[in-house]
């Protein structure tokens, strides 16, 4: 089941629970809003995911963001070529600018540690 863009949204709000969720929101974003599944998955290795569990741990993080995104051709003919991209709904985008700063800051901190 999908999960709605209220569910995603509440469970955004904890950025040390999603920090990889935010990952491919923030690089989403950074791509303009779309992107290629070979444009973000490099993020997830920069982060330090095993070869052998980032397509999983990448597969389920789109799960999780629901209606937040949309998947050409849908999540079960995910491919490397697969655009990904963020919704256009004018609550997300409002959420996302309400949060990315903390969330851009979070990740600092996380990485001075």
């Amino acid at each position: 089941m999908v999960k709605t863009l209220d569910e995603v949204m509440c469970f955004l709000e904890n950025y040390t629970l999603a920090w990889h969720h935010w990952l491919m929101v923030l690089s989403l974003v950074k791509l303009g809003g779309s992107g290629k599944k070979s444009q973000i998955l490099p993020v997830y290795k920069q982060e330090g995911f095993s070869p052998h569990v980032i397509d999983k741990v990448f597969q389920t993080d789109l799960e999780d963001l629901g209606d937040a995104i949309q998947i050409q051709d849908g999540i079960l003919s995910l491919t490397d070529n697969s655009i990904i991209t963020l919704t256009d709904d004018i609550r997300f985008q409002k959420f996302l600018k309400k949060h990315i700063k903390s969330v851009i800051s979070t990740f600092k901190q996380r990485r001075i540690k």
